[in-house]
């Protein structure tokens, strides 16, 4: 371990990184040491570097994929995890930390361009209203996904074959997590429910 601060560090450190201290810090005693403060500055630069090729990626990657923008893609994505069964606009909009008026407009604009529809489900509490993708919604998901993974594939080129397995590897470990929300009850035998 690295040698204690005094008091005088401890606060120069507080400027810097805007903290009021740590708790139990590293030292055999409590305190914080140097070596402490070394690693919360290292990780606020690898974030701070790693927010920045985030945002350089995204922005390489476009805005448009196919007939889908990035949020319209996100949508149909999440509708598509629940097998097509659709779900409530309530667990849609948590899904994608949206409001419920956000959720409500992406929605609107899915189903005014035929790829999306609303309805309520038979024999459930009719004050819920279900969305789910449509036909043409999961023909436009697949070819806004193509033109994704196309442009994933160009900007990857660079990176032989062992960085990009590396790479998939510690996204799908950040970035994990499963779904929630109540998968809605079946639309009845026309596929299509209530609007």
């Amino acid at each position: 371990m690295g040698e204690a601060l005094g008091m005088d560090e401890m606060n120069e450190i507080d400027d810097v990184e805007g903290a009021d201290g740590v708790e139990g810090g590293g030292g055999e005693d409590g305190a914080r040491t140097l070596d402490d403060a070394t690693r919360d500055q290292t990780g606020i630069a690898d974030a701070r570097a790693i927010a920045h090729a985030l945002d350089a990626w995204y922005t390489a990657l476009g805005r448009q994929f196919g007939p889908l923008s990035r949020p319209q893609r996100r949508v149909l994505h999440a509708l598509e995890v629940c097998g097509g069964a659709g779900l409530r606009m309530s667990d849609l909009a948590q899904r994608l930390g949206l409001t419920a008026a956000g959720a409500t407009r992406m929605v609107d604009m899915l189903q005014g361009l035929g790829y999306a529809h609303r309805y309520r489900a038979p024999g459930e509490d009719q004050r819920q209203v279900y969305v789910a993708a449509t036909p043409a919604g999961t023909a436009a998901l697949a070819e806004a996904d193509r033109a994704f993974e196309e442009r994933v594939r160009r900007t990857l080129a660079p990176l032989t074959a062992e960085e990009r397995a590396r790479l998939g590897d510690l996204l799908r470990r950040v970035g994990g997590g499963g779904t929630s929300g109540k998968q809605a009850p079946d639309r009845g035998a026309s596929g299509e429910g209530g609007r």
